[in-house]
Protein backbone atom coordinates (compact mmCIF):
# COMPACT_ATOMS: atom_id res chain seq x y z
CA UNK A 1 0.00 0.00 0.00
CA UNK A 2 1.20 3.42 -0.81
CA UNK A 3 2.04 5.50 2.24
CA UNK A 4 1.18 9.43 2.31
CA UNK A 5 3.90 11.92 4.49
CA UNK A 6 3.23 14.43 7.10
CA UNK A 7 -0.45 14.63 5.94
CA UNK A 8 -1.84 17.70 8.14
CA UNK A 9 -5.87 17.88 6.31
CA UNK A 10 -7.62 15.23 4.24
CA UNK A 11 -10.18 16.47 1.61
CA UNK A 12 -12.54 14.27 0.90
CA UNK A 13 -14.25 14.73 -2.74
CA UNK A 14 -18.19 14.46 -1.97
CA UNK A 15 -19.77 13.06 -4.45
CA UNK A 16 -19.65 9.36 -5.79
CA UNK A 17 -16.66 9.42 -2.97
CA UNK A 18 -18.48 9.72 0.35
CA UNK A 19 -22.03 9.92 -0.94
CA UNK A 20 -23.73 8.42 -3.63
CA UNK A 21 -25.11 10.58 -6.20
CA UNK A 22 -28.09 8.40 -7.13
CA UNK A 23 -30.61 11.20 -6.90
CA UNK A 24 -32.26 13.79 -8.96
CA UNK A 25 -29.82 15.46 -10.99
CA UNK A 26 -31.59 18.96 -10.96
CA UNK A 27 -32.09 19.44 -7.45
CA UNK A 28 -29.69 19.61 -4.04
CA UNK A 29 -28.70 16.04 -2.67
CA UNK A 30 -30.21 17.59 0.22
CA UNK A 31 -33.59 17.36 -1.12
CA UNK A 32 -33.49 14.50 -2.44
CA UNK A 33 -36.17 12.21 -1.12
CA UNK A 34 -33.25 9.50 -0.40
CA UNK A 35 -29.35 9.98 0.58
CA UNK A 36 -26.96 7.23 0.96
CA UNK A 37 -23.61 6.98 2.14
CA UNK A 38 -20.76 5.12 -0.06
CA UNK A 39 -19.44 1.75 1.62
CA UNK A 40 -16.75 2.69 4.18
CA UNK A 41 -16.94 6.29 4.68
CA UNK A 42 -18.11 5.81 7.93
CA UNK A 43 -15.74 3.89 8.98
CA UNK A 44 -12.80 6.00 7.28
CA UNK A 45 -13.92 8.93 8.87
CA UNK A 46 -14.41 7.64 12.31
CA UNK A 47 -10.88 6.18 11.94
CA UNK A 48 -9.28 9.63 10.82
CA UNK A 49 -11.55 11.88 13.38
CA UNK A 50 -8.87 13.45 15.92
CA UNK A 51 -6.40 12.47 14.06
CA UNK A 52 -6.24 15.61 11.29
CA UNK A 53 -8.61 18.05 10.16
CA UNK A 54 -11.32 16.11 7.54
CA UNK A 55 -12.86 19.17 4.62
CA UNK A 56 -14.64 18.09 1.76
CA UNK A 57 -13.32 19.08 -1.60
CA UNK A 58 -16.11 19.42 -3.95
CA UNK A 59 -17.05 20.87 -7.30
CA UNK A 60 -21.01 20.63 -6.93
CA UNK A 61 -22.66 22.90 -8.49
CA UNK A 62 -26.26 22.24 -7.56
CA UNK A 63 -25.39 21.73 -4.27
CA UNK A 64 -24.41 25.13 -2.64
CA UNK A 65 -22.35 24.85 1.21
CA UNK A 66 -25.56 24.62 3.34
CA UNK A 67 -27.51 22.05 0.92
CA UNK A 68 -24.20 19.96 1.25
CA UNK A 69 -24.12 20.15 4.92
CA UNK A 70 -27.95 18.84 5.15
CA UNK A 71 -26.80 16.25 2.80
CA UNK A 72 -24.18 14.99 5.35
CA UNK A 73 -26.34 15.42 8.24
CA UNK A 74 -28.68 13.00 7.02
CA UNK A 75 -26.62 10.34 6.61
CA UNK A 76 -24.45 11.28 10.32
CA UNK A 77 -21.52 12.68 8.53
CA UNK A 78 -21.93 16.48 9.11
CA UNK A 79 -19.96 16.63 12.57
CA UNK A 80 -16.84 14.85 10.96
CA UNK A 81 -16.05 18.14 8.70
CA UNK A 82 -14.08 21.62 9.76
CA UNK A 83 -14.38 22.88 6.58
CA UNK A 84 -16.57 22.77 3.04
CA UNK A 85 -14.23 23.87 0.08
CA UNK A 86 -16.93 24.30 -2.94
CA UNK A 87 -16.81 25.14 -6.24
CA UNK A 88 -19.75 27.58 -5.55
CA UNK A 89 -18.34 29.25 -2.93
CA UNK A 90 -14.53 29.26 -3.69
CA UNK A 91 -15.35 30.20 -7.47
CA UNK A 92 -12.91 27.81 -8.44
CA UNK A 93 -13.02 23.59 -9.32
CA UNK A 94 -10.70 21.24 -8.57
CA UNK A 95 -8.50 21.03 -11.52
CA UNK A 96 -7.33 24.83 -11.12
CA UNK A 97 -4.41 26.07 -8.44
CA UNK A 98 -6.88 28.91 -7.00
CA UNK A 99 -8.96 26.04 -5.58
CA UNK A 100 -6.04 24.23 -3.85
CA UNK A 101 -4.30 27.51 -2.69
CA UNK A 102 -7.57 29.14 -1.09
CA UNK A 103 -7.64 25.45 0.43
CA UNK A 104 -4.37 25.45 2.07
CA UNK A 105 -4.64 29.46 2.99
CA UNK A 106 -7.98 28.56 4.91
CA UNK A 107 -6.20 25.72 6.94
CA UNK A 108 -2.99 27.40 7.04
CA UNK A 109 -1.05 24.15 5.63
CA UNK A 110 1.03 24.00 2.57
CA UNK A 111 -0.41 21.58 -0.24
CA UNK A 112 2.29 19.05 0.13
CA UNK A 113 0.45 18.13 3.80
CA UNK A 114 -3.00 17.79 2.56
CA UNK A 115 -4.32 14.34 1.03
CA UNK A 116 -6.82 14.60 -1.29
CA UNK A 117 -9.36 11.33 -1.82
CA UNK A 118 -11.76 11.00 -4.96
CA UNK A 119 -13.46 9.20 -7.19
CA UNK A 120 -12.46 11.41 -10.21
CA UNK A 121 -9.27 10.69 -11.77
CA UNK A 122 -8.53 13.86 -13.37
CA UNK A 123 -10.19 16.16 -10.65
CA UNK A 124 -9.39 14.65 -7.67
CA UNK A 125 -6.00 12.91 -8.24
CA UNK A 126 -3.65 14.21 -11.40
CA UNK A 127 -4.64 18.02 -11.42
CA UNK A 128 -4.14 18.41 -7.43
CA UNK A 129 -1.37 16.21 -7.67
CA UNK A 130 0.48 18.55 -10.44
CA UNK A 131 -0.43 21.83 -7.48
CA UNK A 132 1.66 19.55 -4.87
CA UNK A 133 -1.40 17.95 -3.13
CA UNK A 134 -0.86 14.09 -2.23
CA UNK A 135 -3.65 12.74 -3.95
CA UNK A 136 -5.47 8.82 -3.67
CA UNK A 137 -7.54 7.79 -6.61
CA UNK A 138 -11.17 5.98 -5.38
CA UNK A 139 -11.74 3.39 -7.96
CA UNK A 140 -14.47 1.48 -5.81
CA UNK A 141 -15.33 -1.09 -8.23
CA UNK A 142 -11.92 -1.78 -9.62
CA UNK A 143 -12.68 -1.90 -12.90
CA UNK A 144 -11.72 1.58 -14.30
CA UNK A 145 -8.25 2.09 -15.21
CA UNK A 146 -5.40 4.40 -15.48
CA UNK A 147 -2.80 3.84 -18.18
CA UNK A 148 0.50 5.37 -17.90
CA UNK A 149 -0.42 7.66 -14.90
CA UNK A 150 0.90 6.89 -11.35
CA UNK A 151 -1.25 7.67 -8.33
CA UNK A 152 -2.17 5.90 -5.19
CA UNK A 153 -5.28 3.42 -5.40
CA UNK A 154 -7.90 2.46 -3.01
CA UNK A 155 -10.93 0.43 -3.76
CA UNK A 156 -12.02 1.10 0.25
CA UNK A 157 -11.96 4.02 1.77
CA UNK A 158 -11.22 2.05 4.69
CA UNK A 159 -7.48 1.50 3.68
CA UNK A 160 -7.42 5.35 2.75
CA UNK A 161 -7.40 5.90 6.53
CA UNK A 162 -4.49 3.51 7.02
CA UNK A 163 -2.18 5.38 4.42
CA UNK A 164 -3.03 8.57 6.06
CA UNK A 165 -1.96 7.34 9.73
CA UNK A 166 0.09 5.47 8.41
CA UNK A 167 -0.44 2.26 9.33
CA UNK A 168 -0.76 -1.39 7.57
Amino acid sequence: MDRLSDVRAVCFDWGGTLMSEDGPDDLPMGLWPTVRAIPGAAECLASLEGHVPLCIATNASVSRKPMIEVALGRVGFARFFREIFCYTEVGYKKNQPEFWHAVAARLGVSLHHIAMIGDSLEHDCVSPRSFGVQAVWFNEDGKRRAPDIEVPVVTRLERFAGMVKNVA
